[in-house]
């Protein structure tokens, strides 16, 4: 499951030209490329597993791998990857807004540049979905994206409340169920006792889908995954309450001066790093007794599956935390930020990297007939393979262009007139050769 999957950043914005053009190489900030490209591999991790099987099977791998070593392998991402690496690219969406923000405003130039921003971004977005995967976060970044732009001029403690109050709502709807089912247990009961007659009927129609994905013809797959696309993303209350918040929280703590001057805020960012390790490590492992240990009835919500819920939510932003902060403190360092540059590599051409990324890999599991057959513990596999070249070739092109493929295309959507490809070399912008020495 990425916008901003290529937003501009800046630390300081001296003497910019008044009319509205994308950034220049020398204007950006490290650090945030540098997070945005390994968060990709984070999300890649995840989203293997909605490469190789169906939609319902990314929700519950258990519907089609029963496996130990796969069941083990899945858990493992989902307390390292699974929705921490989302929360990251949500948050850097936000940061970058801000950025986009305060750069026309020191230009003092119009911001109508963004809303023709978000909606190419849309339109990628939609052919993502429709025609690529249907796991697609393009459209859902799109969209809130707009919302996003009603806070452009909101104060602070108005951004903060908005993202506490709608993060709240995640935490309000599993209680209300577990409110619910002390007054309406018989019906939540009866829903979990297992009929054969419905399993094989879902068992059929699961094979069935695996069937048309793996040799189906492409107007076949096409159907399939609109219908994929149209199911999981609606209704979209996980953009409002999940993502949404996580654009807010971006858009708060640039405007907090973090980023733009790490090394002074170094005693907070270890603070902050300690702290999201020490928390995640331990609601991700509460979450993992709960279901393995003491085990809760299925279909009933318990307590204990009310406990479990928290953990993973807290569990999110707290990991997510952990690893911006710890590259944050990583770059301070010079001999670190010189080995993590090719990770900003990736990370300046995201978007390029992001579709390129489903587009392989929705054709290797369909061209190879394994969609369907190989589960999470293989998944690392083609995991590490895609994103290891994404490395080298991301470094390579940027050595030769501005900007990747996709991110040149939507710049010159974006501002109505084709962009120069090919890079202008500047004393200021070698750092991403020298990184590969």
């Amino acid at each position: 499951m990425s916008e901003s999957l290529d937003f501009p950043v800046s630390s300081s914005i001296p003497a910019l030209p008044r009319k509205a053009s994308p950034v220049a190489p020398q204007e950006r900030l490290d650090v945030i490329d540098i997070l945005r490209g390994m968060a990709l591999f984070g999300i890649i991790t995840a989203n293997m597993r909605g490469f190789d099987a169906p939609a319902e099977v990314y929700f519950n791998i258990t519907r089609l791998f029963t496996g130990h070593a796969d069941r083990l392998a899945q858990n493992f991402v989902d307390m390292v990857f699974q929705g921490k690496f989302v929360t990251l690219f949500s948050f850097l969406f936000g940061v970058g807004f801000a950025v986009q923000m305060s750069r026309a405003e020191q230009r003092g130039t119009s911001v109508s540049f963004y809303p023709r921003r978000l909606t190419v971004l849309l339109i990628m977005g939609l052919i993502h979905s429709w025609l690529i995967w249907w796991g697609d976060i393009l459209v859902g970044y799109a969209l809130m994206g707009f919302v996003l732009f009603l806070f452009r001029k909101r104060s602070q403690k108005t951004v903060m409340i908005w993202a506490f109050a709608l993060a709240a709502a995640d935490v309000l709807m599993p209680t209300g169920s577990w409110i619910w089912s002390h007054f309406h247990p018989a019906p939540l009961a009866a829903a979990s006792i297992p009929n054969a007659a419905a399993a094989a009927a879902r068992a059929s129609a699961l094979q069935h889908v695996i069937s048309i994905y793996r040799d189906g013809s492409y107007f076949a797959i096409a159907k399939q995954r609109f219908h994929d696309w149209a199911t999981e993303n609606w209704p979209p209350i996980y953009l409002v309450t999940f993502v949404f918040p996580r654009f807010l929280a971006g858009l708060w703590v640039w405007r907090t001066g973090v980023f733009q001057n790490l090394e002074a805020h170094r005693p907070l960012l270890k603070k902050l790093c300690w702290a999201g390790l020490t928390l995640g490590v331990l609601a991700d492992a509460w979450a993992l007794v709960v279901a393995f240990v003491l085990k809760p009835p299925g279909g009933q919500m318990t307590f204990l599956s009310l406990t479990q819920i928290y953990c993973r939510d807290l569990s999110l932003p707290a990991l997510a935390c952990f690893y911006a902060c710890l590259v944050m403190l990583a770059v301070q360092n010079p001999i670190w930020k010189k080995r993590l540059l090719p990770f900003g590599a990736v990370g300046r051409m995201a978007l390029t990297n992001y579709i390129t990324q489903s587009l392989v890999c929705t054709w290797l599991f369909r061209l190879t007939h394994l969609y369907g057959k190989v589960g999470p513990l293989w998944d690392f596999v083609p995991t590490i393979i895609v994103y290891g070249l994404q490395i080298p070739l991301s470094v390579w092109w940027l050595s030769q262009h501005q900007y990747g493929p996709l991110e040149w295309l939507w710049r010159s959507l974006t501002y109505g007139k084709v962009q120069p490809m090919k890079r202008i070399q500047n004393p200021s912008d070698d750092e991403f050769a020298m990184a590969q020495a």
